[in-house]
């Protein structure tokens, strides 16, 4: 054996629960801060710094829709203590109203929007609602103030609260849904025995575990507890809504961990992570990354887990609480692990979070220009046209102060590409790890016996950037024994300026090798040939 071509590196992306030596060439063991898209490796999308010091710990957000055209959306901040700030074209604003602080508490939210009013619920308080481009929030009315919910939605014309406590009695399995809702209005009613308002509860008393949330699903509302799925329907008459059971052996992890994609539901379930379109449900880490999550998966903590799609991106991120043996964040509360599936590849891969604990999307505005601006260019994304324009919809994080981390203030963050973004707001040298690609137990028994003893001598790898900084630094290992641990050689840095080779003599039945980019350029990684010699039996 003397050249041996691997292509297509960005085709399979990671398997983390299948033995590296049963995986393809072109697999990768580990992986993290990179995405697989086009058959090529690229670094994952960076976080950008929309607003820092904001002097409050900010456990959830929701993008707010502009009032009219020409203006960027409202992204509301809720702390730990209920306060309710707004952010708005670089500005962050109090809009608590009238709904009074607590004491800092760890409690749940949810939001929704519906006839252009905002609600926030958390579930040991009575509702909030604020008018679209209101100046600020107020207790809902028209709602029992002895009444709580553990999550609020919309759906059609309705607002739905689930799981409910009322007059102190807990009705877990209970959904209660208002009357009819009228533009710019609040619902008029929920009381269910008013038989002019189309408002009622019905109870799921076939549950064995209480309801966690709920979301639309195309014409319908999808009601989720622990271990089991429903599905609600708006059929009119005197029942209003019809309901029946979809799942009784799965359900959801947490509030906000389910997101509906082009007519299917992704969820964050106990011990999967499936989707479904009410009638087929199926599991898309079960035999890939399945074990890998749960088994790192901070189970005292899934009240952290949430989960946010970004559709520039076409990947859906799983975030949770990590333990895992490529977590970086490890010091924080908030999620520092994103399981990160792209649907249109079908791939899996891994991204830190720095002590995350809401996303959203929105549309926001920068106030830096060119001319204005106190930042590097290699550090600034957009360009002039996305300057001018502005109004994309981009995914939002929001992160906790976490000093221990090196995260010396909470922050409001924007995703964005390193290279070819178009967020004008500088990098958070603060909030992004380096990408790191590793395959191990490379047995070759496609083209040698397994007994053969394998020597890397050169490999010649395809990685290009756009970045005037083109280092990358590669790692080659071996092992002789499957259960081994690499022994690896010192890392070699390859310049793609004026390099086209890297010289190796790793040598062992299993090979391995890993890639680092340590700083925050963009690069695609697409294969690589490997000279390799097959040595006999040792």
């Amino acid at each position: 054996m003397s050249n041996l071509p691997i292509r297509d590196v960005g085709n399979v992306g990671v398997i983390t629960d299948i033995s590296p030596e049963n995986l393809p060439l072109n697999a990768f063991s580990r992986a993290k801060n990179v995405r697989f898209d086009e058959n090529k490796v690229t670094r994952s999308p960076v976080f950008r710094n929309i607003k820092d010091s904001l002097g409050f710990y900010p456990r959830f957000t929701y993008g707010v829709p502009a009032t009219s055209p020409g203006n960027f959306d409202a992204i509301i901040l809720v702390t730990d203590t209920y306060d309710l700030w707004e952010y708005s074209n670089g500005v962050v604003a109090d809009r608590s109203g009238t709904i009074a602080t607590t004491s800092a508490q760890d409690s749940r939210f949810t939001g929704t929007n519906l006839a252009d009013i905002t609600y926030i619920n958390r579930v040991d308080a009575v509702p909030s609602y604020m008018v679209n481009g209101g100046s600020g929030f107020a207790v809902l009315p028209n709602w029992d103030a002895t009444w709580r919910c553990v999550a609020m939605r919309s759906y059609g014309d309705f607002l739905i609260a689930l799981n409910m406590t009322e007059n102190g009695v807990d009705y877990p399995s209970r959904v209660r849904y208002s009357d009819l809702t009228l533009a710019n209005s609040v619902p008029d009613s929920w009381d269910e025995t008013d038989t002019t308002k189309s408002a009622g509860f019905n109870d799921l008393v076939q549950l064995k575990t209480p309801i966690v949330d709920g979301q639309t699903l195309g014409t319908n509302f999808i009601i989720y507890a622990k271990d089991s799925v429903w599905l609600m329907e708006f059929v009119g008459g005197a029942f209003i809504h019809n309901f029946r059971k979809l799942f009784d052996d799965t359900g959801v992890i947490n509030h906000n961990c389910v997101v509906e994609v082009e007519g299917v539901h992704y969820v964050f379930a106990d011990n999967d992570i499936y989707r479904h379109d009410t009638h087929t449900r199926q599991s898309i880490c079960d035999e890939r990354v399945k074990d890998y999550i749960f088994g790192g998966l901070n189970t005292a903590q899934v009240s952290a887990c949430f989960v946010q799609h970004n559709p520039d991106l076409d990947e859906v991120y799983f975030c949770y609480r990590s333990g895992d043996d490529m977590a970086t964040y490890t010091q924080s509360d908030r999620c520092n692990r994103a399981a990160v599936y792209n649907y249109k590849s079908n791939t899996w891969s891994f991204m830190d979070l720095p002590n995350v604990s809401a996303s959203t999307l929105g549309t926001i505005g920068s106030s830096d220009t060119y001319a204005n601006t106190v930042f590097t260019y290699d550090l600034i994304g957009g360009n002039y046209y996305t300057q001018e324009g502005g109004f994309d919809v981009h995914t939002l994080f929001t992160a906790e102060q976490s000093t221990a981390d090196g995260i010396t203030s909470s922050k409001l963050l924007g995703l964005d590409l390193s290279d070819r973004g178009t967020l004008s707001f500088p990098l958070d040298v603060e909030c992004n790890k380096s990408p790191w690609l590793q395959r191990t137990a490379i047995d070759l028994d496609e083209v040698s016996p397994l007994v053969g003893y394998k020597v890397i001598t050169r490999l010649v790898p395809q990685v290009s950037t756009a970045s005037g900084n083109k280092d990358f630094d590669f790692t080659f290992g071996a092992a002789n024994l499957l259960q081994d641990v690499p022994s690896n050689e010192p890392s070699v840095t390859f310049d793609a300026t004026t390099e086209y080779k890297i010289d190796s003599r790793a040598a062992g039945r299993y090979l391995s090798y890993s890639m680092t980019v340590t700083d925050y350029k963009d690069f695609a990684f697409g294969g690589f040939d490997a000279d390799i010699t097959v040595t006999g039996r040792r």
